[in-house]
């Protein structure tokens, strides 16, 4: 995490939003290899220099609260700041298409990952139940973009509305999203696997 901290701050508008005192900075979840394959494409095979050399997460902390376990974060928001290399294209100079979904996916997971806790790997935890994508703009590569989501709407224990969006260094809205997850009727809940 050190060399991607060191990365951002050297990015000048990366590095005035890594020092917004109402996010804290955190160890990025599918960035750490796991045995068992889980999280594989973000920790193994798009984690080269010339896919996303770079990735680090931050989060917004509910006021008045404090973190459970390293795991269980009192969060309803986080962003995922990712340095985009060549290999990622569809066209020349832009990133394609199903890796701007999946980067949104990949953040909006998390937050909800974050809030309710990682489980064992094979317990089953909240599935994506549809992903909607609007792109905006061409997210340009290389380059750098911040992700952003929020739990937008809570509905029960099962469902979560989830919103996103990817903006370049200039805050333009490069691609938003919505998803919706729910965690299947008998399925680990809380204590179940990551998103």
């Amino acid at each position: 995490m050190a060399d991607d901290i060191a990365h951002f701050h050297s990015i000048p508008w990366v590095s005035n939003l890594l020092s917004d005192p109402t996010f804290v900075t955190h160890p990025t979840p599918s960035r750490i290899f796991k045995s068992s394959t889980e999280d594989a494409l973000f920790s193994t095979t798009l984690n080269t220099s010339t896919t996303i050399p770079a990735c680090l997460l931050q989060y917004r902390p509910e006021p008045n609260t404090a973190p459970t376990s390293s795991t269980v974060l009192p969060t309803s928001e986080i962003r995922l700041f990712f340095t985009l290399g060549p290999d990622l294209n569809g066209y020349p100079g832009v990133l394609h298409g199903g890796i701007v979904a999946t980067l949104l996916d990949e953040c909006m997971g998390l937050t909800l990952s974050l809030r309710l806790g990682g489980g064992l790997p094979g317990m089953e935890g909240p599935v994506t139940a549809y992903l909607n994508t609007r792109f905006v703009a061409p997210v340009g590569t290389p380059g750098t973009v911040v992700v952003s989501a929020r739990i937008a709407e809570t509905k029960g224990e099962r469902k979560w509305k989830i919103q996103g969006d990817i903006c370049d260094g200039e805050g333009r809205v490069l691609a938003e999203a919505e998803c919706l997850y729910i965690l299947p009727r008998g399925a680990g809940g809380a204590g179940g696997s990551r998103l």
